[in-house]
């Protein structure tokens, strides 16, 4: 029905057959997966895997050409712009009053009302528990639409998802399709109809935050998790070493037997907080408080 309605400008992708990886950016080449050895194409000569992206301009372009979403949307960057302009804010309330955004207005970046504002994120979802098959969807959400109607289908896109059956191998590879489209509305895309002006406007559009769990965020840096000495980044807290692993009980041991003596507690700022010079100097030193990221 929607594609009936409206073109939503899809673009395909090539997935490794086992949803390992996509085959963009260093991998357009490629005649076989280079994780798990799949082939790219059938014996038929066939492709053997192919994903869909949805573009955001399109999308864009129809919210603000729309009059009753339109207007919405350039008054609320007008206000974000101004208060970021008006000096420190003395409360948050939204998007607008953090200094990520504050900070790419005074460099510039959010030179006009008609600048769209967006956060992306993306997370793994379990559509059939019992076969274990995972996919993990990339959403932009339009931080311009007003916080009361920001969470409805329209501020809110699926611009792309990974195929599974099981966790990608390489997230950064999915993102590739999306990245281009963003370097594009970074650098601006002119000719835009924007209700209540009378000449066609110029559309930048800029990643305010990208939002993910731990297991995502991980993927993301390509981290291999954390077993160190020293797990927390901002207070000194050691674990207790057993055969290969740390652990960290919340008394101090004492015989093989937990002591009264706390080791952590929650409640007050007790221990010195780590800084940027503590850990860099620890890791300097061979010491195994940073851990394995």
């Amino acid at each position: 029905m929607v594609d009936s309605s409206v073109d939503l400008y899809t673009k395909k992708v090539e997935f490794c057959r086992n949803g390992c990886v996509a085959f963009t950016a260093s991998r357009e080449a490629l005649t076989e997966c280079d994780m798990c050895m799949a082939q790219r194409y059938r014996a038929n000569g066939q492709l053997g895997n192919q994903g869909t992206y949805w573009s955001l301009l399109p999308w864009l372009k129809r919210m603000l050409a729309d009059p009753s979403i339109g207007p919405g949307m350039v008054s609320n960057t007008k206000e974000a712009r101004e208060k970021a302009a008006a000096g420190p804010h003395n409360d948050l309330r939204d998007w607008f009053d953090g200094q990520v955004f504050r900070t790419l207005v005074a460099q510039g970046y959010f030179s006009s009302h008609t600048c769209i504002s967006l956060s992306t994120s993306t997370d793994d979802f379990r559509a059939w528990k019992q076969r274990g098959f995972e996919g993990w969807p990339i959403i932009a959400t339009i931080l311009n639409v007003d916080p009361s109607s920001r969470e409805q289908v329209v501020s809110k896109l699926i611009v792309g998802t990974t195929p599974g059956p099981g966790q990608p191998a390489d997230l950064e590879s999915f993102l590739s399709p999306i990245a281009e489209e963003l370097n594009a509305l970074a650098a601006g895309v002119s000719g835009v109809s924007v209700t209540g002006f009378a000449e066609p406007q110029v559309v930048h559009a800029l990643v305010i935050q990208f939002t993910a769990d731990m297991l995502a965020g991980y993927k993301l840096v390509n981290a291999t998790g954390g077993n160190g000495e020293y797990p927390g980044r901002f207070q000194i807290f050691s674990g207790v070493r057993n055969k290969s692993r740390y652990y960290y009980p919340p008394h101090a041991l004492s015989d093989s037997l937990l002591s009264k003596r706390r080791r952590l507690d929650v409640t007050g700022d007790t221990t010195l907080r780590r800084t940027a010079a503590s850990v860099a100097a620890g890791h300097q030193g061979g010491n195994r408080s940073t851990g394995r990221e």
